[in-house]
């Protein structure tokens, strides 16, 4: 079985706002503030990638184990997709 490959929604748009990366959805005026680990998984998605792509990019920021890691950015893509900002393709 293949991974998943990931896509962000590109009705978002933001910029950086002191600590946070604020964003808001041009069609529906939600608006979300993303933290530094959740804005670099918002950049890593600029193209679409697999978990595992997003995983060795923020291994390669932050000093994190493999597990850690994992379990992390699967529960950050599953907020993502319920709010809406990202999803598999």
């Amino acid at each position: 079985m293949t991974e998943a490959i990931w896509q962000r929604d590109d009705n978002w748009v933001g910029s950086t706002v002191e600590d946070s990366f604020v964003m808001v959805n041009i069609d529906t005026g939600k608006y979300v503030s993303l933290n530094a680990t959740a804005s670099l998984v918002w950049q890593a998605l600029e193209s679409p990638a697999t978990q595992g792509e997003i995983e060795a990019r923020l291994r390669a920021e932050f000093d994190v184990s493999v597990d850690r890691c994992r379990q992390a950015v699967a529960n950050l893509l599953a907020e993502m997709q319920k709010l809406q900002l990202a999803a598999p393709r």
